[in-house]
């Protein structure tokens, strides 16, 4: 459940601001005695956290706010300990209305010290108001100008050479830098890269000369190649306590409790998961038993990733035999505490305590009876939840159905997310066992186009005979139920994992630089197939994963390159990806991969990286790219301080906003393709390219289908079902939405905002930051086939409203 965080609470009217100033022509100091609280005459529990400068949430404590008032009255004698206990109460007053109308109110320590002002002026005090201000002004000017060392500067300085503009810096600080307790402050990007270097050498020893991790490294830190971005972030202490964290994307068809812990626990490590509900693992769920009125043994929950899948676990077998049971949450540390291994912030158990009243709700309510395939949905979506419990914009889940699961083909119809908001969290598609006859691809794509989500989605189980590679079609004999990652390009067994890796396509790459980086993709992405160590979840993971040993080499910045598209040289590609994995598969020793190449999304790592995402064009020569951020967040106080141009949240101000939207210009590579240079049939036909002479698996990308080319999108489909497969469909949408993430500019303005922004110095950040508040932990890495889509969820919150 998100946490709502407010700066201040406006008076509703200037009206009753002035009425209120009015009636108070003498201080207050002289009000009867008989009106003043005190901590032992009045309680003050409405009101139980508060967020600190640097985002720590710690006990709320009124005693605070009084002192603060007292020692201001003091300063400029006016007013006495009696007046500063009025004070702070009428603070806490407001702060109880706020309460009541935002459930998970969380104030902030600027935000209560904005009402204390207030509070001052409307109570007459003047004096103590002006000292107040400036007191605040001159602590805020003492946190601005701690001086940075120059060590910091120089390792900022070192990293800033490897990106292009601001945004890509921001990006990688945003999402891919992990904190350093020992030098209490984040990461920057050469100790990111020196830190996974450190733990692939404490991995592979001698198995890799030091000429060839050299040449590793310089690939990673010049950005011609890109890991998997969950190791990038969890390589050293993260993937020594599990190796789950170093993968992107996993699937599985749970037919039992365990299945759905191991759901949370893949997705509490930031791995991507689709899921299977269809009715033949459904139904493998055991009857839920009529309630007994008996009791369970009470279910402590052990503070840490298996102690809440555990807890989970025991509570539906509790549930669905017909038992009660209590759920002691003791031991779960509070939320805002900090995740040492994992880094960032603690949840809390609201999160937890919310999937198992969610959960023993939908089991109670089908006693005598078995789950249906929209219950199981809508509990897994509910675990999803789980892991983005500060709130998230996009979907970490697939959930593939039966064709003829009416339910879920509806599920998604009207304003669904107005009673049943776990179902944002997944993207869902159909399961086609065969080539579906003409009537049913008609009724299915005619819900798809009207969505206008792209959903129910197409995931052609059957084709995948004439897809995968013959290596891998042997190995995959007698597999129940395979399915897909959430993006759709890897087509997996049930409870098994896929690691990404990306070559990054440069407008000045030729067939053998290309190769060059192929090769390095590959020797990463095979080191990666070779962690295993899964810890919590069932044995048939490393089975899997051992036996397959998949890769998911991939190409980013398909468009900014022609070279590339060409089907000799894809090809060529594909080869050279085959032969390197050969080789180091055996000096690693593990198997030989079953199906190589892919093309994903490419999200996040896209724009961290300065090309265009996936297979996708670039948005146009020249535009504004918006970033939403929490007002909490460090990296705001940093942009506001440098002059980035910020925002506020549609339908907020300033005041009241609990996010905020940050604008930076980008530029296009001369000569790239853009989104509107190309029809969606061009589109398709590359992606048929791509399926046909380079990927084993999948190209994953979404396909902008204007109103005049449904009609042709679906006979292309429908033409080439046998290989169709990674395709997502969303609506060519020319409405110009308010702070969409994407705004076309000319030349002349993006030259000015560049102009203008300048460089940002990020070794500044320390002076806002001295405890970990770093967001990586929580970045899913597979997000769905809408990775690039946030214009999408910008046009849903729009239309909401």
């Amino acid at each position: 459940m998100s946490t709502k965080t407010l700066k201040s609470h406006p008076r509703k009217t200037a009206k009753k601001s002035a009425k209120r100033t009015a009636k108070k022509k003498t201080p207050i100091v002289q009000r009867k005695k008989s009106s003043t609280p005190s901590p032992s005459s009045k309680k003050y529990n409405l009101v139980k956290k508060i967020q600190k400068r640097n985002g720590e949430i710690v006990p709320f404590d009124i005693e605070k706010i009084k002192t603060a008032a007292y020692k201001a009255m003091l300063a400029v004698a006016e007013g006495g300990e009696e007046e500063a206990w009025v004070i702070a109460d009428r603070v806490y007053s407001d702060l109880v209305k706020i309460t009541k109308t935002y459930k998970n109110f969380i104030p902030t320590v600027e935000g209560i010290q904005d009402e204390v002002e207030k509070e001052l002026i409307l109570g007459n005090y003047v004096h103590t108001a002006k000292s107040y201000i400036l007191y605040r002004q001159g602590r805020a000017k003492i946190r601005s100008q701690l001086i940075v060392p120059e060590d910091v500067k120089k390792k900022i300085k070192q990293s800033r050479k490897y990106f292009k503009n601001p945004y890509q810096e921001f990006i990688f600080y945003q999402f891919y830098s992990r904190w350093v307790p020992e030098l209490n402050r984040r990461e920057t990007w050469v100790e990111t890269v020196e830190r996974f270097m450190d733990y692939m050498k404490e991995r592979l020893g001698k198995k890799l000369s030091e000429s060839e991790y050299g040449e590793i490294k310089e690939g990673i830190l010049k950005q011609n190649v890109c890991p998997s971005m969950r190791l990038l972030w969890s390589a050293g202490k993260a993937c020594r306590a599990t190796n789950v964290s170093a993968y992107n994307c996993a699937y599985i068809a749970p037919t039992s409790w365990k299945d759905l812990s191991d759901i949370m626990y893949v997705s509490m490590c930031g791995c991507g998961c689709g899921f299977s509900v269809e009715p033949e693992n459904v139904e493998q769920f055991p009857q839920i038993q009529r309630q007994t009125g008996e009791k369970a043994k009470t279910i402590v929950v052990e503070d840490s990733k298996e102690g809440w899948c555990s807890a989970f676990v025991d509570a539906c077998k509790a549930w669905s035999s017909g038992k009660d049971v209590d759920i002691d949450y003791s031991k779960v540390r509070p939320v805002g505490s900090r995740l040492v291994t994992m880094g960032g912030r603690a949840s809390g158990p609201a999160p937890l305590d919310e999937l198992m009243k969610f959960t023993k709700r939908k089991m109670l309510a089908k006693q005598d009876r078995r789950l249906s395939t929209l219950d199981m949905h809508d509990i897994i979506c509910q675990i999803g939840l789980i892991v983005v419990a500060g709130g998230v914009r996009r979907s970490a889940l697939i959930s593939l159905s039966a064709l003829d699961d009416a339910d879920l083909r509806d599920a998604k119809k009207g304003a669904f997310w107005q009673t049943e908001g776990q179902r944002s969290m997944a993207n869902n598609s159909a399961v086609y066992n065969n080539r579906p006859r003409a009537s049913e691809f008609l009724e299915e794509w005619t819900a798809l186009v009207s969505s206008g989500a792209g959903e129910r989605g197409i995931f052609n189980r059957g084709g995948m005979k004439s897809q995968l590679p013959e290596r891998r079609l042997e190995k995959m004999k007698g597999q129940k139920q395979p399915g897909m990652n959430p993006c759709g390009e890897i087509y997996l067994r049930s409870r098994q994992f896929c690691n990404l890796t990306n070559v990054v396509i440069r407008p000045r790459d030729t067939e053998e630089s290309l190769k060059k980086k192929i090769k390095l993709a590959t020797i990463l992405g095979t080191y990666q197939a070779s962690l295993t160590d899964f810890k919590h979840l069932s044995k048939d993971w490393v089975k899997n994963c051992k036996e397959e040993a998949l890769l998911g080499v991939g190409l980013t910045g398909y468009y900014d390159n022609k070279i590339v598209r060409n089907d000799k040289v894809l090809s060529n590609l594909r080869k050279e990806s085959i032969k390197v994995n050969k080789k180091y598969a055996k000096r690693f020793g593990i198997n030989e991969s079953t199906a190589i190449t892919c093309v994903k999304p490419n999200g996040n790592s896209g724009q961290l990286l300065g090309v265009g995402s996936g297979m996708h064009p670039w948005y146009a020569p020249y535009y504004i790219r918006r970033v939403r951020i929490n007002v909490t967040d460090s990296l705001l106080k940093l942009a506001q301080e440098q002059g980035v141009p910020i925002k506020p949240e549609i339908g907020y101000s300033t005041s009241n906003a609990t996010t905020m939207v940050l604008e930076f210009p980008v530029a296009a590579p001369r000569g790239a393709i853009l989104k509107d240079d190309i029809s969606a049939l061009d589109f398709l036909n590359e992606w048929k390219r791509l399926k046909e002479n380079y990927t084993e698996h999948n190209p994953s990308a979404t396909v902008f289908v204007g109103d005049n080319e449904w009609l042709g999108v679906s006979n292309f489909v429908y033409k080439n079902w046998d290989i169709i497969g990674g395709l997502s469909f969303l609506p060519r949408n020319e409405h110009v939405y308010q702070l969409a993430p994407y705004e076309e500019i000319t030349k002349e303005e993006y030259e000015k905002r560049v102009r203008e922004l300048g460089e940002l110095d990020f070794s500044k950040l320390i002076q806002y930051e001295h405890e970990d508040n770093t967001k990586g932990s929580k970045e899913l890495a597979c997000v769905g086939g809408l990775c690039e889509l946030d214009d999408l969820e910008v046009i849903k919150t729009q239309k909401k409203k």
